[in-house]
């Protein structure tokens, strides 16, 4: 008999086909009547593992004394209707979508969010340019894919339900295929032409029960979740042993697999995943046993299995969990199953884009097809009219693993004048690209954060940050970049970086306008408080920071949001669960650039998650014109 590894160890063995193109495909109910594809293909492991982390190194997120609702289902109103994956092994590429329609339901941005799968698998595959050799792919590529180049709506390229054969094209046939064969081709002209919609980058989420529980909480936001699929305990009919097709197929009950589905299901391996919506602990099934019997201990007494997530599954609506509470298609999933065998990611509601060019970047800010100084919006921008400087150092350093302090590297710059324009980049390599936190540090006052943990489990970050913190102020001075890693296991280096100033132009004025009026900050309140500055002058923003000076002994339970009345809204700072206290803290809010600044200003500051209190003592504004 096959040996079954430990719990939550990415092993070979392990989790066997975790998000893999052996997604159980179709709603084929056990017993028979539905139509499965039992050969579904099985991607190389190590591809499949790709990135996946121990929960060792994911930070529990929750307080100890943490105290969750039993009964939560209040994410079940904002998912959008129940898909069939068909025939095909891309539960993960479903899974995932449902998240983004999820998130965007829960912003607003969009009444009736319909993304498609298909764009989905084939940009994962040719854009991102992973799992090049399987159907399947898994949460983290899928995010990337979405978060950097995002995907079109489902009537731009439909799905089709059935993956491409020889009958398709005569190279989809055989062991090694093209990359064609599984995402059915090329997108229509159309499909390419079509408008994207992004999401923020995601992250792993530890797999303990509470840590979940803090994350869809303090968040209000569901996760995906990906898994070894045990055959009996999902009650699926290929399981080589017993199963309930009439009432935990119905009800799509999921419970804990005992000893010999463990080993079965390793001889034909195969993974799931789905979307976590809620949970009920006092949600009690008796599992089955060895033989498909309701289990019993030894002195005959039925065992019973306690406490179970909602999950929203991709294998449509007219069989797998018709029963269900919360809708057909809906199921239970339990506790200890998530926990020793499954990880779990989230993402973030999509944030609005930038209204308009920003002209230092190296980015295409407002979707025209120009960047930077080829677009006209920046014709009179100094950052294409001024003289521009680079520095650069090339000098590498190791990033200390987990520690407070980081690296730190610094640059010189001799040569004074008014900045008008500056940015930073930043060559690192690191196998954990979430485990950073890089930022510019003006030595005699000033940083800005360029990355705060964000990236998931992305390697290396190259990248360039268009930084307006320091615009106005002397280019003089030594400046240093300092890289934090905050978790364990994994060791990066920073190769080099550059700064690039340009000077020249008229400085921007700066204008400063406060609120010293201290207020309470509600425990476990999502209302939260609200304080507003008025700003009576006109003009540009060129750059803008606000400074929240705040005391609350955890951060994690903190939303702070900045709203410019009348014109839109940007999140400061999210509610993570995270552990640590908050203190006074500077963000530079880029999405108002542009834009008018004379009109009211509203911080609004919530809680939302029990256990503590604070205090938020006043906030400010820096406005550049």
């Amino acid at each position: 008999m096959p040996q079954l590894p430990g719990p939550r160890t990415f092993s070979v063995l392990s989790l066997l086909a975790l998000l893999a193109a052996g997604c159980s495909s179709s709603d084929g109910e056990p017993g028979g009547g539905g139509s499965v594809d039992n050969d579904a293909p099985l991607s190389d492991l190590d591809s499949l593992f790709k990135d996946a982390p121990d929960n060792a190194k994911l930070d529990e997120l929750g307080k100890a004394d943490a105290v969750y609702p039993k009964l939560y289902t209040e994410l079940v109103s904002l998912q959008s209707p129940v898909k069939s994956q068909a025939r095909r092994g891309v539960c993960s590429i479903f899974a995932t979508n449902a998240l983004m329609e999820h998130l965007y339901l829960k912003s607003g941005n969009l009444p009736n969010p319909d993304f498609s799968e298909q764009f989905l698998q084939w940009s994962v595959k040719k854009e991102v340019g992973d799992f090049t050799n399987t159907e399947g792919s898994n949460a983290a590529s899928n995010l990337e894919a979405i978060s950097t180049y995002g995907i079109v709506q489902e009537q731009a390229w439909p799905y089709e339900p059935d993956k491409w054969t020889a009958a398709n094209d005569p190279e989809c046939t055989g062991e090694s295929m093209p990359v064609k064969c599984y995402t059915n081709g090329d997108p229509p002209a159309s499909a390419l032409a079509a408008p994207r919609f992004k999401l923020p980058a995601g992250k792993w989420v530890n797999s303990k029960t509470n840590s979940i529980k803090a994350f869809m909480t303090s968040k209000k936001q569901a996760v995906v979740v990906g898994m070894t699929f045990f055959y009996q305990a999902w009650n699926h009919r290929l399981s080589p042993i017993p199963v309930d097709s009439a009432t935990y197929w119905k009800e799509g009950v999921v419970f804990y697999p005992n000893a010999k589905d463990k080993a079965e299901s390793l001889k034909k391996r195969a993974g799931h995943a789905i979307v976590l919506v809620g949970w009920d602990d006092d949600k009690e099934v008796q599992p089955l046993d060895e033989a498909g019997k309701p289990a019993v201990d030894g002195a005959g007494a039925p065992i019973k299995e306690k406490g179970f997530f909602i999950f929203k599954n991709s294998w449509g609506t007219d069989r797998f969990g018709t029963a269900n509470p919360h809708g057909p298609g809906y199921g239970y999933l339990s506790f200890k199953y998530v926990e020793e065998y499954g990880t779990v990611y989230g993402a973030d509601v999509p944030k609005p884009e930038p209204k308009k060019e920003l002209c230092n970047d190296g980015s295409d800010n407002d979707g025209d097809g120009k960047a930077d100084c080829a677009d006209s919006d920046c014709a009179a921008d100094t950052a294409c009219t001024g003289s521009g400087t680079d520095y650069e150092n090339t000098t590498g350093a190791a990033i200390p693993d987990n520690s407070a302090t980081g690296v730190k590297s610094d640059i010189v710059v001799a040569e004074g004048g008014s900045i008008s324009a500056l940015s930073v980049t930043v060559d690192i390599t690191h196998p954990y690209r979430g485990d950073l936190i890089v930022k510019l540090v003006r030595q005699g006052g000033g940083e800005a954060i360029l990355s705060d943990r964000a990236g998931g489990s992305a390697d290396d970050l190259k990248k360039t940050f268009a930084v307006t913190a320091f615009d106005g102020q002397d280019a003089a001075g030594t400046w240093s970049l300092v890289v934090i890693d905050k978790a364990k296991s994994d060791v990066g280096k920073l190769t080099s970086w550059k700064l690039s100033i340009t000077r020249g132009g008229a400085a921007p004025t700066s204008q400063t306008y406060s609120s010293t009026a201290a207020m309470p900050i509600k425990d476990n309140d999502p209302a939260g408080i609200s304080t507003d500055i008025a700003v009576a002058d006109a003009g540009k923003i060129k750059a803008l920071n606000v400074t929240v000076d705040a005391t609350h002994p955890a951060k994690g339970d903190l939303t702070i949001k900045l709203q410019r009345i009348g014109l839109g809204q940007v999140v400061l700072f999210e509610a993570d669960a995270s552990s640590g206290a908050f203190g006074k803290q500077t963000f530079s809010v880029t999405d108002f650039i542009g834009e008018e600044s004379q009109g009211t200003w509203r911080l609004l500051v919530s809680d939302v998650a029990p256990g503590d209190t604070g205090t938020l003592n006043g906030w400010s504004l820096e406005i550049k014109r």
